[in-house]
């Protein structure tokens, strides 16, 4: 029966063995799993038999790689029967026989997706070896289906024969000693009581097996200890993070230490807090990761405390790998992100908190992995306590950051307790539910004081609804960097009034006592009265006080009056008007701390005032509104609220993260600028970490829908390097041939703009965009590319501007000034074909009657600059009701350090209800432009001079660089330069010479309201006088016409 039995057993061990992994080729019984098909030289045999039967590899069968000596990159492309599988078994291991050592192997899954691959160092020739790679980071990549297996590659060609056998799966997971069949590993106790294996004295979801180790310390020695030793080295290469459970019915630390002979040893020490529970504690050994003499285990209970006694369970000691947190830098500052910086020792509340994938990624909380806290039933004042258990050193990083997400409008406390000084509290108010928002506490005046616990409250004080839940991320320490700009105590230090101190239309200010002291607790705060106007707003100019170039978010605690809906924040700029942000009030009638992001704008430097505006939109003279502790820092809300996506954009790390990347992605993680210019003020970019030897490794982006490339055919990144390299770019993944094109970055410690045209590949399927930075070259160490904005951009224009029957050149997005209702625009069929001008659809702007100016105008910002070059004559077709001015402007250049435009460049059309091509020459615009500035503004400004009585239709079309074509043909006047008349006395009282008026038949003299004056005969002679005295003072423009009456000159002058 015993017999049977042991049979059984046997039976079943094995069993489970075989089960526990994955086999993906072990040419067993003479065949393949694989379909395996050889590429660029490679010669493939398989099965074959075992050249070399050892220990290692002692199978019948093995596969046969040749590399032809020719080509650096033989390798074989093998066929799976189904999709791979890595989300449990992702420790990859294959057995080689190679002829030669050192060299290297490479071992990648692929194909319709994201991939992974590593590089396998082969360290000994003419024998079998096992290697093992770890690809724990495609775990969640479900589209692999093929295997690509090189020998080898990227290095000097040489022909040699390699073979291969069992490639293979299993879990990343060496489990050491589990105490189910005995005192496994073989512990000894020194100077203390071992007893293992003994019954689990209190099982609980983290452990929950029969049998455990009891430990009982001597209560004599500071460092009584556990050892375990092993006839054969822990194996650190991959599965270094050592993780052990503990039932302790004290608080204290715990010791392991692994050592051997020849070597150091490597240690690690982690708090013990949760008593006479359950815990699993990790211990992060990757720093030994190279060590192979390490033999022994050590484990010291509350070292160096001489007097304790008390007694230890512990149980399952395992090894894990890091898997994606191996390329992440450890931050002891962070106290728990979740991921890969987990520091944290939880105590109370430990069993209300798990993690779990980010319910809702946002740019303020992109993380994969977040903290689920669930508010236990029926405590009010439940917590979630964190134990150091010595003090935490706050004299610098004294600002406790937490990500909330919250499902309700509620307050937590944060306490700092558990040390010599005397605990110390902090409310939050939680004003924006239902997304992540960053909050900052502020224990800057514990810097000298001692605590050991920090503890949160949800919800505080009040009970829990069934199925309250808060998330929360990246706790953390940090330095102090929001500062108090206006708090009202000693007075105001802003000079605060109403709007061009109108009292009437911006109300009244002054400083008072704080009406409620419970939600801040504040003495003053400020007090605004509303006046008339419906935008009735409250004013404070201090240019030298703003500065949002490093921290560009206010803060304000706001008392809004019941049923109040919003409040706007602005920032006058000198040059670029008011940039606000709205927010909305969560609580009206409490006090309430509301945050606005101005991060879109911290490239403007020449701020001027800061602008309230409390229920904008509502008239409510009288109303009163208090405000307080005005403070500047760094963002912590979404600065994406309200963002639409814009599917041109690729990846700007920030609002616009409309793909995914495939191969690569492991290596790309979201940080923050290293380097912010006036070329690239974003907050956040990519930072793209090259890895070592691996000279055709590439960050891929996936357009499952492909990729069209009729109007956006311009792939466009920035790129900040520490050298100038190479860098291929390749469209590749659909039914196309793929398309490679080489490129360089050309500046480096700066960011550079990379643009690659592959205009040459509309119509092409395409699915795969692919970057080889420093592409084909070989290197020996990580190299680091922080990249953004990549998106696909529009060619720059070097001949049609806007024409509205091409979708490649259709501008339909106006913006309008000095206000959004100052003017209007409208895609509209072409209300008169006929004459230079057949489109079908052109432009319709509208100047509005109810505008605030004269000068009220539009402007669009293209998807690429005006590439002027020589030519910086920009033509366009003008259908008018009436004889008029038209004013056209070039502005934003993409080019740091340019003139901000082209000024008001007006010239007067001379036809009324026909369409009529009109010339601005740039070069003698009033800022004459460079075209190195990359303009990519149009700005139209009609009849600049007055105010219409009623609103005023203009269209127009066909905005073209001289010489361009929009559809149509070009006009015979593209032939005719628009020269620049020389007039002489400028200013003149009476008499005005033309000097160079050998061209003009005619001239006309046009008020600068549109209005011809007068209209004088020249017949060509080279100088033309003319009588101006009768005119008023003012200035004019001076047309000059030929024999076709085509206008070939103009200018202005001014009379006295």
């Amino acid at each position: 029966m015993m017999k049977h039995l042991l049979t059984l057993i046997l039976f079943v061990c094995a069993a489970f063995a075989l089960n526990s992994q994955v086999i993906y080729e072990d040419f067993e019984g003479g065949a393949a799993k694989i379909t395996w098909n050889a590429i660029n030289g490679l010669t493939y045999e398989g099965p074959v038999s075992n050249p070399s039967k050892d220990a290692v590899n002692g199978s019948d069968f093995v596969g046969k790689f040749t590399n032809d000596g020719i080509s650096d990159f033989c390798f074989g492309l093998g066929d799976l029967s189904a999709n791979a599988d890595l989300s449990q078994y992702n420790l990859m291991k294959i057995k080689i026989w190679s002829p030669v050592a050192p060299t290297r192997a490479l071992l990648k899954f692929e194909g319709g997706g994201k991939a992974i691959e590593k590089f396998i160092d082969i360290t000994t020739a003419n024998e079998w070896v096992e290697y093992s790679v770890d690809f724990s980071a495609a775990a969640t990549f479900t589209t692999m289906n093929k295997v690509l297996l090189a020998f080898h590659p990227f290095t000097t060609p040489q022909a040699n024969t390699f073979y291969f056998d069992d490639i293979r799966a299993v879990e990343a997971k060496e489990v050491y000693e589990t105490f189910e069949t005995g005192n496994e590993m073989g512990w000894t106790a020194f100077d203390g009581l071992l007893e293992a294996p003994v019954a689990n004295p209190d099982p609980n979801k983290i452990n929950s097996t029969s049998n455990v180790g009891k430990y009982t310390k001597s209560g004599a020695h500071s460092y009584s200890l556990l050892l375990a030793e092993r006839t054969t080295p822990f194996d650190l290469s991959i599965l270094n993070q050592f993780k052990l459970q503990i039932y302790s019915d004290g608080a204290t630390q715990l010791l392991l230490k692994l050592e051997g002979p020849g070597g150091p040893a490597i240690e690690k020490i982690v708090n013990l807090g949760v008593r006479n529970a359950w815990q699993e504690y990790t211990f992060d050994l990757s720093a030994a990761k190279d060590y192979k003499h390490l033999t022994k285990a050590i484990l010291f209970f509350d070292p160096g405390v001489e007097t304790s006694a008390d007694v230890y369970y512990y149980d399952n000691l395992y090894a894990v790998s890091q898997g994606d947190c191996a390329l992440v830098v450890k931050d002891p500052n962070i106290v728990d992100d979740f991921e890969c910086n987990r520091n944290a020792t939880y105590v109370n509340g430990w069993d209300s908190l798990s993690v779990v994938p980010n319910p809702n990624p946002t740019p303020v909380n992109p993380s994969s992995l977040v903290g689920k806290y669930v508010d236990p039933q029926g405590e009010q004042w439940a917590a979630l306590l964190i134990d150091y258990q010595n003090p935490v050193d706050l004299t610098t990083n004294n600002q406790l950051k937490v990500k909330i997400w919250s499902p309700k409008v509620t307050r937590v406390l944060f306490k700092l307790e558990g040390g010599a000084s005397a605990a110390i509290e902090t409310w939050v108010d939680i004003t924006t539910p239902n997304q992540w928002v960053q909050y900052e506490v502020d224990f800057s005046t514990q810097a000298l004081a001692s605590h050991k616990k920090i503890v949160l409250f949800f919800n505080a004080g009040n009970d829990p609804a069934p199925g309250d839940v808060y998330y929360i991320d990246d706790i953390s320490w940090g330095v102090k960097t929001i500062f108090d700009l206006e708090n009202f105590e000693n007075g105001a230090t802003l000079p605060w009034e109403p709007l061009d101190q109108n009292t009437l239309i911006h109300g009244t200010f002054e400083v008072s006592d704080n009406l409620d002291p419970l939600g801040n607790t504040s003495l003053k705060v400020g007090k605004y009265t509303k006046g008339i106007s419906a935008f009735s707003t409250l004013a404070a100019v201090a240019p030298g006080v703003i500065d949002i170039s490093e921290k560009p978010q206010y803060n304000l605690d706001v008392w809004a009056p019941p049923g109040s809906n919003s409040i706007t924040f602005q920032l006058e700029s000198a040059s670029a008007g008011n940039k606000e942000v709205t927010r909305n009030f969560q609580s009206p009638g409490a006090w309430e701390t509301i945050s606005f992001n101005f991060s879109e704008f911290q490239l403007l430097t020449d701020w001027e005032a800061i602008k309230l505006i409390f229920n904008p939109g509502v008239e409510e003279a009288g109303v009163v509104y208090y405000f307080d502790n005005l403070r500047q820092g760094e963002s912590t809300v979404d600065p994406c609220e309200g963002a639409v996506p814009n599917t041109n954009i690729i990846d700007d790390f920030e609002c616009q993260r409309n793909y995914e990347f495939g191969a690569g992605e492991q290596l790309l993680t979201v940080v923050d600028n290293p380097k912010l210019t006036a070329s690239n003020s974003s907050t956040k970019v990519g930072l793209y970490k090259d890895q070592p030897n691996e000279p055709w490794a590439a960050l891929c982006v996936n357009f499952p829908d492909g990729i069209n490339l009729d109007v956006f055919n311009q792939f466009e990144l920035q790129v900040l390097s520490t050298q100038v390299v190479p860098v291929l770019l390749k469209l590749e993944g659909g039914s196309s041939p793929a398309k490679e094109i080489w490129s360089e970055i050309k500046t480096f410690n700066d960011w550079y703009t990379l643009s690659v045209d592959f205009s040459g590949e509309k119509g092409n399927d395409h699915k795969r965009v692919c970057l080889f930075f420093n592409g084909g070259v070989e290197t020996t160490t990580v190299e680091d590319y922080y990249i953004d904005n990549l998106k696909w951009a529009h060619a720059p224009y070097d001949g049609c501007i806007i024409n509205y029957d091409d979708p490649a050149f259709v501008s339909d997005k106006w913006r309008y000034f000095p206000a959004d209702e100052s003017g209007g625009f409208e895609l509209v069929d072409n209300p008169l074909k006929s004459g230079i001008n057949t489109s079908d659809k052109v432009g319709k702007a509208i100047e509005k009657a109810s505008g605030e100016q004269p000068w009220q105008g539009m402007y669009t910002d293209l998807d690429s600059y005006i590439k002027f070059g020589p030519n910086t004559i920009i033509k366009a077709k003008i259908l008018s009701p009436k004889i008029t001015t038209v004013t056209l402007k070039v502005e934003r250049p993409l080019v740091p350090g340019f003139p901000g435009g082209s000024g008001d460049f007006t010239v007067a059309n001379t036809k009324v209800n026909e369409w009529e091509e009109l010339t601005w020459d740039f070069s003698q615009a009033p800022t004459p432009i460079d075209p190195a500035g990359q303009y990519a503004r149009l700005t139209w400004i009609f009849d600049i001079n007055n105010l219409p009585a009623e609103d005023v239709i203009y269209y127009f079309d066909d905005v073209r660089l001289e010489g361009g074509d929009c559809g149509q043909e070009p006009s015979s006047s593209d032939d005719q330069t628009v020269a620049k008349l020389s007039l002489v006395p400028n200013p003149v009282c009476d008499l005005l010479r033309v000097n160079n008026a050998e061209l003009l038949k005619s001239t006309d003299i046009i008020s600068v309201y549109g209005q011809i004056i007068a209209r004088t005969w020249n017949n060509n002679q080279s100088t033309h006088y003319i009588d101006v005295s009768s005119l008023n003072a003012g200035t004019y423009f001076l047309m000059g016409y030929n024999d076709k009456q085509q206008l070939v000159a103009q200018s202005r002058f001014v009379k006295l």
